[in-house]
């Protein structure tokens, strides 16, 4: 039995990270952790887990294999330090941490400890990606990706990322970061540009990368609806990743762009787009949409296990929170006024 304790029990860990590690084969989670001691006991409760630990060192000792840390950025580090010392392997929540200086931190210490850390990089093993590789092939030959973030803060957020250094671009850059690095390869900063709201905040976001597949990301936040979409320009095929219902449309050449090649391009992409949506839709409904997060995991434990590689290397992870740091840098963010955080998990 792969034994697993949760450090954080809020709502990602509750609807991602907890189910995702259920649905594994010979998985048990044995305790939580949190430092609000109540909720840890309600979500306990909620998921039939046995042991609600006072402290992380009781967790620790409790004869796990692996940790799931899903707490806020402030705390990753610390807690994955602790976690690798006692010899567990270590699943962790993006962002992976603070800046560069405390990702490097965590993984000298995976290499210490000989000891598997992998980042929750999601979106890069969901349904709609690996229909995309599928799709694209082996050797896709990309000629340009594009990212477009739409984010409305009237969704579901965690309560804490208002005190990031550039809010919530802090939180979300990493998806859009990872997914395109993904498809590209290594990618540099070449340049970036902001508004700033009057709360400090960023509007809109627009960041230039250079790499071997040229890449752009576009971040609007305080916008009417959430949208997150990933667009692969190959040399005979195009494919816009749908992030948020785990779609993917599929479209191939349009010949001369006559009416009727037109019309066979507009069918193909509502016929995807209608597909995705009601295999997303079927998913939701049974609970078993976790948008990458059960193929991420269950590599996860194969790697812990040493049946496999680590399913993101941490040479990516790293690579994901340098272009992080990078576009904070350029922009200004960090020295833009933040909140001191709250005590976190």
């Amino acid at each position: 039995m792969f034994r697993v304790g949760i450090i954080g029990t809020g709502w990602v860990a509750q609807d991602r990270h907890i189910p995702s590690f259920r649905s594994v084969p010979g998985v048990e989670i044995v305790g939580v952790f949190d430092r609000r001691l109540d909720h840890a006991r309600e979500v306990a409760a909620r998921f039939g887990i046995g042991l609600v630990a006072r402290e992380r060192a009781e967790l620790l000792a409790t004869g796990l294999d692996a940790v799931c840390i899903a707490t806020s950025p402030w705390s990753h580090a610390e807690h994955a330090q602790a976690a690798l010392a006692a010899g567990l392997h270590v699943f962790c929540e993006k962002p992976m941490a603070l800046d560069l200086s405390e990702a490097r931190v965590m993984a000298d210490a995976a290499t210490a400890a000989g000891r598997v850390l992998t980042i929750s990089h999601n979106f890069n093993f969901a349904r709609s990606t690996q229909v995309a590789h599928d799709f694209l092939g082996p050797a896709p030959e990309l000629l340009y990706a594009s990212a477009v973030q739409l984010s409305s803060e009237r969704r579901r957020l965690p309560s804490w990322y208002r005190d990031l250094p550039g809010g919530l671009l802090f939180d979300e850059v990493p998806h859009l970061f990872y997914t395109l690095r993904g498809w590209c390869g290594p990618l540099q900063l070449a340049g970036a540009t902001a508004t700033w709201r009057d709360d400090h905040h960023p509007g809109v976001v627009e960041a230039e990368f250079t790499g071997a597949i040229p890449a752009r990301a576009t971040m609007i936040f305080g916008a009417p609806l959430s949208e997150w979409h990933v667009t692969l320009v190959g040399r005979r095929r195009v494919v816009d990743l749908d992030l948020f219902r785990d779609i993917a449309v599929r479209v191939g050449p349009d010949g001369a762009h006559q009416a009727h090649d037109i019309a066979r391009t507009s069918a193909k992409v509502m016929l995807d787009h209608g597909v995705g949506f009601v295999q997303s839709g079927y998913g939701m409904l049974r609970g078993r949409l976790h948008w990458g997060h059960d193929a991420l995991i269950a590599a996860f434990v194969e790697a812990a296990q040493g049946r496999r590689e680590n399913p993101v290397p941490v040479s990516d992870a790293l690579d994901v929170v340098a272009m992080a740091d990078d576009l904070l840098d350029e922009i200004g963010a960090r020295e833009r006024p933040a909140r001191t955080p709250a005590k976190n998990p």
